[in-house]
């Protein structure tokens, strides 16, 4: 079971992500803007994976991204996006994984599982 930061505006997305990471085991920490995710991770225990939105209010996802990518540079960090050619610019900011919305259950679970396991070669 990992913590899991979900970063998501739409409040309907963000809720269906959790269901389905929490019915595969998973806690959840939520937040509705990119400056809300910022604060969560800097007053909880850090995320051990992240999914994050791009176009949010505040912060972008592509911000929090660098952000997180600069507190733990092996965090597996999903991002998933409905803007089309943005995958360059996810990675480039140190997303491990770029899905194109709308993303179903097992796009979202497999993409956790290969950036983990990802993380977990880095690490090792």
């Amino acid at each position: 079971m990992a913590r899991i930061l979900v970063a998501e505006d739409d409040l309907a997305l963000r809720l269906l992500y959790r269901l389905w990471l929490e019915h595969a085991g998973h806690a959840v920490v939520e937040a509705a803007d990119g400056r809300q995710a910022i604060e969560l991770v800097e007053l909880g225990p850090p995320p051990e994976a992240a999914v994050l939105d791009v176009d949010m209010p505040y912060v972008d996802g592509l911000s929090v991204c660098r952000y997180l990518r600069l507190r733990d540079p092996g965090l597996p960090i999903v991002v998933a996006t409905g803007i089309e050619d943005i995958q360059p610019a996810a990675l480039a900011a140190g997303a491990t994984t770029v899905l194109a919305k709308p993303c179903d259950r097992d796009e979202l679970l497999a993409a956790l599982n290969t950036a983990h396991f990802a993380h977990r070669l880095r690490s090792a």
